[in-house]
């Protein structure tokens, strides 16, 4: 079967009349749905307030920081409160408390006197000959 133009203009105007239906019947409603979800565009003010707001968050950060004597560190810190930034001094207080404490002096090969060593220390014979009989009859 061969198509004629007049069914071809029969075919084009059934998929035309399809198409405007399926435009006004699905597509719009979707579309003034979709419109009215998205966000309000930010006026000029809203944007200078927000940077205010944040310029004036990174100041009192910066202060809550030099504060607790950690301004050195305050590019470690982070956070959109006080409590958040309270946390994380207190975790980075006990890192350094334990590294301070791990970075003390240790000696090594540190002997413990014994009473014999003591009584050769102080020259004391007596002392040194009892230590040695305790050591073999403790035994």
């Amino acid at each position: 079967m061969e198509i004629t133009p007049e069914i071809q203009a029969l075919i084009d105007a059934q998929i035309t009349e399809a198409k405007t239906k399926w435009e006004s019947e699905i597509l719009t409603p979707i579309q003034t749905e979709l419109a009215t979800l998205k966000p309000a565009t930010k006026t000029d003010k809203e944007i200078a307030l927000e940077a205010k707001e944040a310029e004036l968050w990174d100041k009192e950060k910066s202060l809550h920081i030099k504060e607790k004597g950690l301004s050195d560190f305050a590019d470690f810190f982070s956070g959109n409160t006080i409590e958040d930034l309270d946390k994380g001094i207190e975790k980075f207080n006990a890192i350094l408390e334990a590294k301070k404490l791990n970075n003390s002096y240790q000696p090594e090969g540190h002997k413990q006197t014994d009473a014999y060593t003591q009584a050769e220390k102080n020259k004391d014979t007596q002392s040194m000959i009892g230590s040695k009989l305790s050591k073999l009859f403790s035994k």
